[in-house]
């Protein structure tokens, strides 16, 4: 037996073919491990090793082949391989422009950028993190075409918010789905509690107003290999019910054959006030005297006398407090390495952020741990695993009513009024009374507000070569991933806080805790057959997927904590408890066929996406989402000047699951002296089902030059039906409102982006990246019984401006009191009656525009980024705390706008419009005759960077900022602008090695 077998052996050895070739990097013939090459018409194919050499077998009397090369990073290249020749040498060109990226178009299957049927962004980890940003939504700003990315606060630790394509909900969830190493990751903005020393809602609960962060910035963005944007649902519906608001795929970094790698960077820096409003500088004591005895009532003479004497006639509030210059420090390691059949990569980083104000920082440390081992020559494990701690203080800002947040009470106080810490170490009270006795740099000092989260993300990924030959191949992949957290909010306010005392008198000293812990975990299991024939590949993919939701979020609010350094709740004179619990379930099927043809120049695709989920009102039900694609490469009858024209175009479904509305829910109640509850004012729907979005897609790509080129332009078209509302109900029934589905938006709009090789020689080039959008957003109709509303929350009326839904229009639109009936004198009131209420803005922008440039000159290496938001609009209320008592620095603009106010004119809604460097980056790598002696020679390069976040702004804005929103954390009407945490500048100095 072992005689035949080792004939058997020899025999096929003899009718094969062997083939042995190495694959280097064009200019610098590094060897490139890790490259996949493929026998083209057939599923053969090898990597190469950590030398670059590769070895493939082919049949005993194959002629002339053709061999392709990839590798992430690089132009795939193809190689004739004629029937004498044996040995190959490759060279392969850096991918510059990204042609060749690899981008997702299934659960289980991906495609080359050069076929992709839709606009698909990538982003690499090195242009993620060129200049060190707070959060990865704060990394993405500016390039991504598509997207709108604004900062809720100029507060350290992030909050930010990404909308793609446009609004695409009322009242359900707004936020993408984000991805990371198949585990679907939790978003969630939990309320900070801040509300409860703010009143910004009057009450003893979180609110809307809290000015809380999204959970995804609780990732590492230097961990991260690429970003991948779905904007919509032709690309997204392989998430069938959770992506109509688009998916964003980080893929984290994996370790590589080859000699181990050893980078470390250390960047120290310094955050600074970009911005402020000024304060109003009274010159003398008669015009000092005229003011107070105005607005606070106070006898000439004394005020005089009391301006006289004071010892600092015109103190700079704003510059005063916001002056927290702690110097600001990221540090990063990681390891990365492998052999041909194993693999790792473990990165730490520890980093910290100064705000602006007093006590207020951004702490993040993070582990991660990747491996993956190849068992035999069929199955291959991955682990990717996390764990992240962040801790931070963010402060008071925002609106409020209890005279806390630090730019309301500088705009109702007079410059001459004396504020910081006395030399006995108490603080002064706020002499004018008009917002109580508050006194901010006091509130620094005793109001405490951390967050501290603890996160684990872990996935597991297993793939298994079922059956492999020369012409197919079926893969079983199984991905089983968790993300689970515990965030932990504290607010501390102690009795002798002025404020605190001034708002809440025999009950003062008040606490917040809040608990919040969130789990997500998902299964992923798939097959994918491909058959390679003459003429055709055909991919076919099918699987299912398990997902489970739980979330907590335990509050208590304590009034009346009598002893400062108390921090229990239950030792509060009054308790006021609240829980929110959540659990969901969802399960799915998949399948879906890819065709590629004439040479891989046609790729044909077709998908469905089938779920059933327990937040539906039919929790049994199946809803299907269907996804149809095609993209074809045309190569011939090009001008000469052209490499590729490829035309493009997509279809696809994609849901939004319900928030809310499938149950009604409980209440508590007090009835003669007793506790008990009864049924909410508003009743479930029974039949309520996920928000459905249809999405048409088109475009092309063209690569000129040489590949130096890319122009890439989509137009698409997005329409929203079965929109989550709630509506009125006859009283009778002993409800006031119902849930339930109806209504449609339409979006629409078109993006461009232009890459450029504008220059490259030797070590010098010029690469340069510009991205255009616009987008338009309609509602369609209303359900019957549905009419005209103002959204539930993010307005302080039409007086001002709101959001306002109503058939015909933008689902942006801001609507205001526009003027008056009657004329009315100069300082005079128009009359409720006679105000006339109409159409004042819109807040989306006219356009977007990135513009990105990276230049390398020998050992000099700069980057910048530009982003340009063209129009839109915002209700800026901080102007309006100010024109209250004439204080800020303005005095002529607020007389004004107060005329115009009072005439009915929408003087708040402003253009916010900006332009806005975003990144700036200079560095240097050191020479090697210098770095040898400091390093022992063990360095392979240091190089030292100076770098800049969001340095300049130019804006007709009036505001702090015109990106900034008190009601950033939901879908409309998030607009609204009022006493922010102001914007800052960074700068950092870098010291980047690599071992």
């Amino acid at each position: 037996m072992g005689v035949l077998a080792l004939f058997t052996a020899g025999v096929a050895e003899a009718q094969s073919r062997r083939i042995t070739g190495k694959v280097t990097a064009d200019g610098t013939n590094e060897p490139i491990s890790n490259a996949t090459v493929n026998v083209l018409g057939t599923t053969l194919g090898a990597y190469t090793n950590e030398q670059g050499v590769f070895t493939i077998v082919t049949p005993a009397g194959s002629q002339n082949i053709s061999v392709r090369v990839r590798r992430i990073g690089y132009v795939a290249k193809v190689v004739p391989v004629s029937a004498a020749q044996n040995e190959i040498s490759i060279s392969l060109v850096k991918d510059v422009l990204q042609l060749e990226a690899q981008v997702v178009t299934g659960t289980a299957t991906t495609v080359s950028t050069a076929n992709a049927a839709n606009a698909v962004t990538v982003v690499s980890g090195e242009q993620l993190t060129r200049v060190s940003a707070p959060t990865i939504d704060n990394a993405l700003q500016g390039k991504v075409a598509g997207a709108i990315i604004s900062t809720n606060s100029g507060a350290p630790g992030g909050g930010t918010q990404v909308q793609l394509r446009g609004v695409s909900t009322i009242l359900g969830n707004y936020t993408p789905l984000y991805v990371v190493d198949g585990v679907i990751v939790n978003n969630a903005t939990i309320p900070s509690g801040l509300n409860v020393v703010s009143g910004s809602a009057r009450g003893n609960f979180s609110s809307s107003q809290d000015q809380s962060v999204n959970r995804i910035a609780d990732l590492n963005p230097n961990d991260i290999e690429d970003i991948q944007i779905l904007k919509g649902p032709s690309a997204s519906s392989i998430y069938g019910s959770k992506g109509t608001n688009g998916v964003i795929i980080i893929t984290t970094k994996r370790g590589v054959a080859g000699k181990t790698n050893v980078d470390f960077t250390q960047r120290v820096g310094r955050s600074t006030l970009a911005n402020k409003l000024g304060e109003r500088c009274f010159t003398s004591s008669s015009e000092y005297a005229d003011w107070a005895s105005i607005n606070l009532g106070q006898a000439k003479s004394e005020a005089a006398a009391e301006y006289t004497a004071a010892t600092v006639k015109c103190h700079d509030y704003e510059e005063e407090y916001y002056a927290n210059d702690g110097v600001a420090y990221e540090t990063i390691g990681s390891i990365r390495g492998g052999s041909q059949g194993s693999s790792y990569f473990v990165s730490g980083l520890a980093k910290h952020d100064n705000g602006l104000a007093p006590n207020d920082f951004y702490n993040k440390q993070s582990l991660r741990a990747n491996v993956g081992q190849v068992i035999g020559s069929r199955l291959t494990l991955n682990a990717n695993t996390e764990i992240l701690h962040t801790l931070t203080q963010r402060g008071i800002s925002g609106n409020d009513n209890y005279g806390v947040s630090p730019i309301g009470v500088f705009a109702f106080t007079p410059s001459i009024y004396q504020l910081n810490r006395n030399a006995d170490g108490t603080f002064p009270q706020n002499g004018s009374q008009i917002n109580g006795p508050s006194n901010p740099f006091q509130n620094a000092d005793q109001v405490k507000t951390p967050n501290n989260t603890y996160r684990f993300i872990g996935s597991v990924s297993s793939n298994l070569s079922v059956y492999s030959s020369e012409r197919q191949t079926l893969d079983a992949t199984v991905t089983a991933g968790v993300d689970t957290y515990k965030s932990v909010d504290r607010v501390v306010s102690p009795a002798t806080n002025y404020a605190d005392a001034a708002t809440n008198g025999a009950l003062a000293g008040t606490l917040y805790n809040s608990d919040g812990n969130f789990t997500n975990a998902n299964l992923n299991a798939s097959l994918v057959h491909r058959m390679v024939l003459s003429a055709l590949t055909g991919q076919t993919s099918a699987g299912m997927r398990q997902e489970r939701r739980e979330s907590e979020i335990s509050a208590l609010t304590g009034r009346g904590v009598i002893f400062p350094s108390v921090t229990n709740v239950s030792a509060a004179a009054q308790t006021f408890p609240n829980q929110t619990l959540g659990l969901a379930k969802d399960f799915g099927y998949f399948a879906q066929e890819e065709v590629f043809a004439f040479n891989e120049r046609l790729l044909l695709t077709a998908g469905i996406n089938s779920e059933r989920s327990s937040t539906n009102g039919n929790q049994t039900k199946f809803y299907t989402y269907p996804k149809y694609s095609a993209s074809y490469r045309v190569t011939s009858y090009l001008p000469a000047m052209v490499n590729d024209l490829k035309i493009r175009a997509a279809y696809g479904k994609a849901g939004n699951l319900p928030t809310a509305g499938r149950q009604t829910f409980l209440t508590s109640l007090l009835y003669e002296g007793g506790s008990g509850t009864r049924a909410s004012t508003t009743i479930g729907a029974p039949e309520i089902h996920p928000e459905l979005a249809t999405e048409t897609e088109g475009g092309f790509d063209l690569t000129l030059f040489n590949s130096r080129v890319r122009l890439s332009a989509t137009s698409y078209k997005k329409k929203i039906t079965d929109l989550l509302l709630t509506a009125p109900i006859v009283q009778s029934t002993g409800f006031t409102t119902q849930y339930l589905n109806g209504g449609q938006i339409t979006n629409h709009g078109q993006e461009l982006e232009l890459d450029v090789t504008a220059y490259q020689r030797g070590n010098t080039s010029w690469i340069s990246t510009t991205s255009f959008s616009r987008q338009r957003g309609f509602v369609d109709e209303l359900p019957n019984g549905v009419l005209p509303f103002i959204p539930p929350s993010g307005s302080f009326g039409s007086r001002y401006g709101n959001a306002w839904i109503a058939p015909g229009q933008s689902t942006t639109v801001i609507q205001s009191v526009v003027g008056c009936r009657v004329a009315v004198t100069p300082g005079a009131t128009c009359a409720s009656a006679n105000r006339i209420t109409g159409f004042a803005a819109d807040a989306n922008p006219d356009y977007n525009v990135g513009f990105n440039n990276q230049i390398n000159v020998g050992k000099f290496r700069a980057s910048g980024l530009l982003e340009w938001r063209k129009g839109g609009a915002g209700v800026n209320l901080t102007n309006n705390y100010c024109d209250s008592y004439n204080l800020c620095a303005d005095t002529l603009a607020s007389l004004n706008r107060n005329i115009a106010f009072g005439a009915g004119n929408p003087v708040y809604v402003e253009n916010t419009g900006f332009v806005k460097l975003r990144e700036i980056t200079v560095g240097y790598e050191l020479p090697t005759t210098l770095t040898k002696g400091v390093f022992g020679g063990r360095a392979q390069n240091v190089r030292l960077e100076l770098s800049g976040r969001n340095l300049k702004t130019w804006t007709k804005y009036t505001g702090l900022d015109p990106e900034v929103s008190n009601f950033g954390n939901q879908a409309i009407g998030r607009f609204q602008d009022v006493t922010p945490y102001p914007p800052s500048r960074t700068f950092l100095f870098s010291l980047v090695t690599s071992f």
